[in-house]
C-alpha cells in the first residue's frame, strides 16, 4: 500500500509538472484567462479546479488501462480511425506550437529577471530539453516531478505577501483589470472550459504516456486526481495573488515573478530559476511526447529527432512570448475541447471495465509474486491461473508478464523473509536481449535462447533436487 501511494504522489506530482507550464508559472495565462473578468474570474478559477481534477483522473487511467506507449495508441481505442489521425495530428501540432511557446518563455524569463537577451534563456532550455531527452520515461517523470514542489512553496509564500500588501480593496483592483487587460476569450464560462481542455491538449501526450507507464489503473487514476486537485488549488492561490496585485503587475510579461520581486529581490531571483525550471517541465514533456510519437517506428531516430525539433523551436520562439500565449492558447483550447469531450466519453463507458482489468492486473501480479519467490510453492494450479489472466487482460500477455515479473522481484529482493528463484537471472537476461534486438530492428539469435533455456532448465532442475533432498532429509534426533 506504501509503495502504490507513493507512485500516485510521483505521478500526481510529474501531472502537476507538465501542466503548470510556462504560462501558469509566470501568470501570464491567468491574466488574460480569469483575472480580466475582475472578480467573476475567481469563480472560475474555482470552476476550473474541480475540472482539472476530474481531467487528471480520467486521462492517467486511459493511459494505464490501455499501457499507452504514444498518445495514437489511445486515440485509436476511443475513436473512429478518421477522428483519431485528427486528433493525432492536432496533439503533433500542440507539442510543437507550444514547444517554442515554452522556449520564448524561457527567454522571456531571462530577460525580465537578467536583463539578458531573450534568445540566451532560450538557447540554454533548447541543451537542457536535449540533455533530458536521453534519458527514459521513469527518469523523466521523476526529473519533472521533483522540481514541482518548489513552484508550490513558492507561490503559497506570493499569495501570503500578496495579500497581506495589497494597497487596494477589490472594488478598487476590479476597474484596474478590466481597463488594463483584454480577455483571452469573451465568455468567462468558455474561457474557462478552453483554459482547462487548452492545458490538458498541451500535457496529453506525455500525460497519457506516464499513465502507460503504471499497469495499475486505480493508481494511475488516484495520481491524475491528486496531481489535477492540488495544481486547481495553487491555482486559485495564483488567480488571488495576482489579483490583489492587478494594479503593480498586469504590464509584466510574467506577472508572478514581479509579484514574489516584491517580496524581496533574492526571492525573485529564486522564483525565476524555479519558473525556469516549470517552463522546462512542461518543454521536455512536449519535445519527449513529440519525438517519441514521430519515431514510433524508428526509435533509433528519436534523440536526433528532439534535437532537430528543438532548434526549430528555438528559431520560431523570437515572435514573442506575450503575443504566442493570447494568439496560440484558446486556439489549442478550443480542438482540445473535442479532445477532452472524447476522452471523456471513453472513460465513462469503459469504467467498468477499467475497473475488472484492475482486479486482472492485480491478480497477475499476486500469481507473478508466487511465481518468482523461492520461500513459496508455484503449482500447476498458479500457472494455469496464471495463462488465463494474462490472456483475460487488454495488455499484450508477454510485455505484462516480463514488466510484472521485473517488478515483483525487486520487491522479492527488498524482502528480508523471501528470495528470488535462481532461474530468474538467466530468464531475466535473455528477456533483455530479446528487447534489445526488437529495439535495434535485428532477429533475436535463436541460439542463444537455447543456451538461456537449457541454462533455465539446468538451475531449476537443481532447485527441485535440492527441495526434494531438504523435504527426503531424516529430521534430527530429539
Amino acid at each position: 500500500m506504501e509503495t502504490l501511494l507513493k507512485q500516485a504522489i510521483v505521478i500526481a506530482l510529474a501531472f502537476m509538472g507538465l501542466i503548470i507550464g510556462a504560462g501558469f508559472a509566470s501568470g501570464q495565462e491567468l491574466l488574460v484567462y480569469f483575472i480580466a473578468f475582475g472578480v467573476p474570474g475567481i469563480w472560475g478559477a474555482l470552476a476550473a479546479a474541480v475540472l482539472f481534477a476530474l481531467s487528471g483522473y480520467v486521462v492517467m487511467q486511459l493511459g494505464s488501462y490501455f499501457h499507452a506507449k504514444e498518445h495514437s495508441a489511445v486515440f485509436d481505442e476511443v475513436s473512429h480511425p478518421i477522428v483519431s489521425r485528427m486528433l493525432d495530428v492536432f496533439t503533433i501540432l500542440v507539442l510543437f506550437t507550444m514547444g517554442f511557446v515554452m522556449i520564448a518563455g524561457a527567454g522571456a524569463n531571462f530577460h525580465q529577471q537578467y536583463g539578458l537577451p531573450t534568445w540566451v534563456g532560450s538557447i540554454v532550455l533548447v541543451g537542457l530539453i536535449i540533455f533530458a531527452g536521453m534519458l527514459d520515461v521513469d527518469k523523466v517523470t521523476t526529473v519533472i516531478g521533483l522540481i514541482t514542489p518548489f513552484i508550490l512553496i513558492f507561490i503559497v509564500l506570493a499569495s501570503i505577501h500578496a495579500f497581506t500588501d495589497a494597497t487596494l480593496s477589490i472594488s478598487a483592483l476590479e476597474p484596474v483589470a478590466k481597463e488594463h487587460l483584454t480577455p483571452a476569450i469573451s465568455s468567462l464560462v468558455l474561457s474557462t472550459v478552453n483554459y482547462v481542455t487548452m492545458s490538458m491538449a498541451l500535457a496529453i501526450s506525455m500525460a497519457l504516456v506516464m499513465g502507460g507507464n503504471l499497469l495499475n489503473t486505480r493508481v494511475a487514476g488516484l495520481g491524475g486526481l491528486i496531481g489535477g486537485g492540488i495544481f486547481g488549488i495553487i491555482l486559485m492561490l495564483a488567480v488571488l495573488a495576482i489579483f490583489t496585485q492587478v494594479d503593480k503587475v498586469y504590464g509584466a510579461p510574467m506577472p508572478m515573478l514581479e509579484v514574489v520581486n516584491q517580496i524581496h529581490p533574492l526571492a525573485g531571483i529564486a522564483m525565476a530559476v524555479i519558473v525556469y525550471g516549470m517552463i522546462f517541465n512542461t518543454a521536455i514533456g512536449l519535445y519527449y511526447a513529440l519525438a517519441k510519437r514521430v519515431t514510433s517506428t524508428a526509435p533509433k531516430l528519436f534523440l536526433p529527432a528532439i534535437v532537430i525539433f528543438s532548434f526549430i523551436g528555438f528559431g520560431l520562439s523570437f515572435f514573442g512570448f506575450e503575443s504566442l500565449v493570447g494568439t496560440l492558447y484558446p486556439m489549442v483550447g478550443y480542438v482540445g475541447i473535442i479532445m477532452m469531450g472524447i476522452l471523456g466519453y471513453a472513460w465513462f463507458t469503459r469504467r467498468e471495465a477499467i475497473k475488472q482489468e484492475n482486479k486482472i492486473r492485480n491478480k497477475i501480479r499476486k500469481l507473478l509474486r508466487v511465481k518468482w519467490d523461492v520461500t513459496r510453492v508455484f503449482t500447476r494450479k498458479h500457472e494455469a491461473a496464471l495463462v488465463k489472466a494474462l490472456d483475460a487482460s487488454n495488455v499484450d500477455s508477454l510485455e505484462q508478464h516480463r514488466e510484472v515479473s521485473a517488478e515483483v522481484v525487486a520487491e522479492i529482493e527488498e524482502d528480508d523473509n523471501a528470495d528470488v528463484e535462481p532461474a530468474w537471472e538467466a530468464i531475466s537476461q535473455q528477456w533483455e536481449e530479446e528487447a534489445e534486438a526488437v529495439e535495434n530492428g535485428e532477429d533475436f539469435d535463436p541460439e542463444n535462447v537455447d543456451r538461456t533455456e537449457a541454462r533455465v532448465q539446468e538451475l531449476e532442475a537443481q532447485h527441485e533436487k535440492e527441495t526434494d533432498d531438504d523435504e527426503n532429509a531424516t529430521p534430527p534426533s530429539q
